[in-house]
């Protein structure tokens, strides 16, 4: 089976790191199995891996060419550069280590009685027009240029926005930009139509939305958490048949999540808290009949109205 080049420097990678000092030949007998190469073909990826990261150099005065691993290099956070042709990114717990692949079968094929994924762990952007429009978008982040953006599902354009980050959650793809009212907004990147340059030129400062990133790095819960909203706390119960996923010690859901106490009965009393209702009530329908709203009786009402619509709606 042919290896994709990503996989290959992972191989290159894990081997470095199993040696103490980190140093690998060409005629590695580990390396030569792994990668099933010629020792020339071995020192073309060892050159085109240390023209790509800067990480590895050439060991002088020895008989067989070798090279020192000099850098720690993740080739996850690497690949992001290129995300724009990566089709399938997840992490293989195992190792504990983030590997990127073009294809997931290609890797999967061989142990597929170990793997199988139902659904796709990153949205795949494979249209030419998101995949240009993440394109532009990284462009002008990096140059922090403002950006006019035109969204297909009302077909309206924003103007002088001030793009901030490339974020990734609920599954999808959003940029996160500064509209001219100084309000922090997330646009999904599959719903961009287009990206043009905006009628103000010129750089805003990185001055002037530092707070927007502060908010953005530390109070983002989902793409439904509203900027400069004051946020409410919701109490909530989860009955004893799925308790055991809201325990103390357990991975929390959102971000909020914060654990109160354990019930004689045992449920649990768990608390979040939002900045509108559509923040957190899809999560609470997703465990519908065991995830209980006790408070705020506002959040209630919200929540028996969208189940009326919903029961009238069948």
């Amino acid at each position: 089976m042919k290896l994709l080049k990503q996989e290959i420097f992972k191989i290159i990678v894990d081997e470095f790191n199993k040696r103490d000092p980190k140093e690998l030949s060409i005629y590695d007998e580990v390396l030569k199995e792994k990668l099933a190469k010629s020792p020339k073909t071995i020192q073309r990826y060892f050159e085109e891996f240390q023209a790509k990261y800067n990480s590895i150099v050439e060991v002088a005065k020895r008989k067989q060419k070798t090279y020192k691993l000099i850098n720690p290099v993740d080739i996850m956070l690497e690949s992001f550069d290129h995300y724009e042709n990566i089709g399938w990114l997840f992490q293989m717990i195992q190792e504990n280590d983030p590997i990127a692949f073009k294809d997931l079968e290609i890797y999967t094929k061989k142990d597929k009685h170990l793997y199988q994924f139902q659904t796709t762990p990153f949205e795949d952007i494979d249209d030419l027009e998101s995949k240009q429009s993440f394109k532009r978008l990284k462009n002008i982040i990096q140059a922090r240029d403002y950006a006019k953006l035109t969204f297909m599902y009302d077909n309206n354009t924003y103007d002088n926005l001030k793009c901030l980050k490339l974020v990734f959650m609920d599954n999808n793809w959003y940029i996160a930009y500064v509209d001219e009212e100084d309000k922090l907004k997330f646009g999904r990147i599959s719903f961009i139509q287009r990206v043009d340059f905006a009628t103000k030129s010129g750089h805003f400062q990185p001055s002037s939305v530092s707070k927007h990133i502060h908010f953005l790095e530390h109070s983002i819960q989902n793409s439904m958490t509203l900027y400069d909203v004051s946020k409410k706390t919701a109490t909530i119960k989860a009955n004893p048949n799925i308790a055991r996923y809201f325990k103390k010690y357990m991975k929390k859901f959102l971000s909020t999540q914060k654990f109160i106490k354990e019930q004689d009965d045992g449920s649990i009393i768990f608390e979040l808290t939002y900045t509108q209702p559509l923040e957190i009530l899809p999560f609470v329908q997703k465990w519908l009949p065991d995830l209980v709203i006790l408070e705020p009786q506002e959040l209630k009402d919200e929540f028996r109205k969208k189940l009326k619509q919903a029961l009238e709606n069948l």
